[in-house]
């Protein structure tokens, strides 16, 4: 990370209404004629079942008709089926006429209850003979309620998602949820380490609250010394006083389950220093299990004056020195690439033509690409305070305005180079930048609900991308921008911060073998900052047992906006077995030290969705992230 010069950004938020599916279905129709038994003795045979169609949205399907008792005198109805959401026709009872055996005095009985029926009609007086009591009129079937559908959300949705669930092939990698923790500022120290003689709770001198924090919400990957401070780091000393050194960074790693990103000088002799730090990793005769499954060559080496000729051969030296698995350990080299400059429509693109070259000349030598990439407006919005048009050019930013097709401009030269997909996108640095909170600390940043809508916005461009992505790493995890936890440095107070309780929403996303599901969305538009761009994003994945996970932001800052989502899939139906929303009074709402908390994610009212079968209907609230569990039935 370094500082730069101010460029243009936003992005966006969404929210969704759910209504109830509107098909409507007949009942069955009742039983045939009974026919009665001979010589005084009546058939056993029972009645059939009534059809069991379910109508379709909006349609009218009729039952089918049940099968006719052969009882003596028996009864001769059929169940009617489950009509939909509206009230479908009821099923006739049994029919006319059981030519009743010797004594046979049953009586014929209506249809059984339609379930989303109307009342059906009554059987017919039976006919005895031999002696026979004719059988009496059966009683009328009764109206019923839907047995399919839940909720109570209606309305016609103007939006419109489509999930392909039994198309979900691409595992969507923990390392998506990453973050950057940097030497920088207060992110490690006096943020996530305080030394082993602090008063905070802490383990080897890192934060217990901290540290389980990280495991609660799944963080996939933390890269580590840096940003920019890597390129002058000394890893020589590994276990230093009052510090986080190799050592207990490894041990740190090995707490949370996070995959392990080193970041290492590139400058000529590099090569050299940086193998030693390796193999001291990953032969380490006391810590067998540990582990470094990628090296990054460098950080933002345009900003020491580097080009793509002058870093090549650096990058190459290395590549010579690190690519030889150590201690039978293969190891991903991570390139550096060119800055962000300026088009001449004031958006930030990355400089695809360093891109293009360097995987011309080293493709087969690259594993992963850097890219960093901030909504960058630490001269123009305030922290708090911001206007709605401030808010809105973030949110579009966040989205379709900037971070969206910059991806594409990137996957799109990977995919001339490297058909094949092999090497990904690192985008070990990205978020939301804007004027410091704090005049005495520059990189602190108070966590609004706005940071925690445009991190919803650019996960689900990660995820949608998959294929590429090899990890993002949100900027920074503790006290540095757009951060997940803040500490207050007088008296170590900690909080939690909307991005914290984003990252906890998504976790099924990337856990249990979540896979992506390809989407179709159609999206309203809204207008702010001078700009239409789309009011909501989403986000669908399938994990491994057919849970369907769907997460919906909404950036509208006054509206609830609804939303029908349709789930192509093999089952029958499924149901919401976990609802959750993320929204706060105000757009720069923020979790304040010592106070109750204001943001943090709570159910979403049943009202405001409803399930039929596969047809879901959710109702979103403005300024809003929605995540929601259907469990298939």
């Amino acid at each position: 990370m370094t500082n730069r010069p101010s460029l243009p950004a936003a992005i966006a938020a969404l929210s969704i209404l759910v209504s109830g599916c509107s098909s409507t279905t007949s009942g069955g129709a009742g039983g045939s004629t009974a026919r009665g038994g001979s010589s005084g003795v009546g058939g056993n045979s029972s009645g059939g079942s009534s059809g069991n169609q379910s109508g379709g949205s909006g349609g009218n399907q009729s039952g089918g008709a049940g099968g006719g008792g052969n009882q003596s005198g028996g009864a001769g109805g059929g169940s009617n089926q489950s009509g939909g959401a509206t009230s479908g026709s009821g099923g006739n009872g049994g029919a006319t006429v059981a030519k009743g055996g010797a004594g046979g005095n049953d009586s014929g009985s209506g249809g059984a209850p339609a379930k989303g029926g109307t009342t059906g009609n009554g059987g017919g007086s039976g006919g005895g003979s031999a002696g026979a009591a004719g059988g009496s009129s059966g009683a009328s079937g009764t109206g019923g309620t839907s047995a399919t559908c839940t909720g109570t959300a209606s309305g016609t949705a103007a939006n419109t998602l489509t999930v392909s669930v039994d198309s979900a092939q691409v595992p969507v990698g923990k390392e998506i949820f990453g973050v950057l923790m940097e030497r920088l500022g207060r992110d490690i120290t006096r943020g996530l380490y305080v030394g082993s003689q602090s008063t905070i709770p802490n383990t080897d001198g890192l934060r217990n609250d901290i540290v389980e924090g990280i495991k609660e919400i799944g963080v996939g990957a933390i890269e580590w010394p840096g940003g920019g401070a890597a390129n002058s780091y000394d890893w020589t000393k590994t276990s230093p006083a009052n510090d986080m050194g190799t050592d207990l960074f490894m041990q740190f790693l090995s707490q949370v389950g996070a995959t392990p990103i080193l970041v290492g000088k590139y400058g000529d002799g590099s090569a050299s220093s940086n193998l030693q730090w390796l193999t001291y990793i990953q032969n380490n005769p006391a810590h067998p299990d540990w582990y470094i499954p990628y090296f990054k060559v460098g950080n933002e080496v345009w900003y020491a004056g580097d080009s793509e000729a002058s870093y090549e051969p650096k990058y190459l030296a290395n590549y010579d020195a690190l690519s030889p698995p150590i201690n039978g350990k293969q190891l991903t080299l991570i390139a550096g690439t060119g800055d962000t400059v300026v088009s001449s429509n004031g958006q930030a693109i990355e400089d695809l033509v360093w891109l293009d070259t360097a995987l011309k000349n080293l493709g087969s030598k690259i594993g992963g690409i850097e890219v960093h990439e901030y909504i960058y407006h630490p001269l123009d919005i305030p922290n708090v305070g911001f206007s709605d048009d401030q808010y809105y050019s973030v949110m579009n930013d966040s989205n379709q305005g900037r971070m969206g097709p910059d991806l594409e401009d990137i996957i799109a030269v990977l995919d001339k180079r490297d058909p094949d997909k092999r090497i990904k996108i690192i985008e070990d640095e990205w978020g939301v930048w804007l004027k410091s909170f704090d005049s005495s600390d520059s990189w602190f940043e108070q966590g609004t609900l706005m940071h925690g809508l445009a991190a919803a916005e650019t996960l689900h461009l990660f995820m949608r991308r998959a294929e590429r992505m090899g990890m993002a790493g949100l900027a920074q995890a503790v006290n540095v921008l757009h951060s997940l936890f803040l500490t207050r440095a007088s008296d170590g107070l900690l909080v939690k911060t909307p991005t914290f309780y984003v990252w906890k929403m998504l976790l099924p996303h990337h856990t249990s073998g979540a896979k992506w599901a390809p989407n179709t969305l159609t999206s309203e538009k809204i207008s702010g900052n001078s700009t239409t761009f789309p009011v909501l994003s989403a986000g669908t994945t399938v994990d491994s047992s057919g849970h369907v996970n769907l997460s919906l932001v909404n950036v509208d800052l006054t509206n609830t906006r609804s939303i029908q989502i349709t789930l192509n899939s093999s089952r029958t139906g499924y149901a919401v077995s976990s609802a959750q929303v993320l929204t706060g009074a105000a757009k720069d709402t923020y979790n304040d030290f010592g106070k109750p908390e204001q943001i943090s994610a709570q159910d979403l009212p049943t009202s405001n969705y409803s399930i039929c079968q596969k047809t879901l209907n959710v109702d979103l609230p403005a300024k809003s992230v929605v995540m929601l569990i259907l469990t298939p039935q």
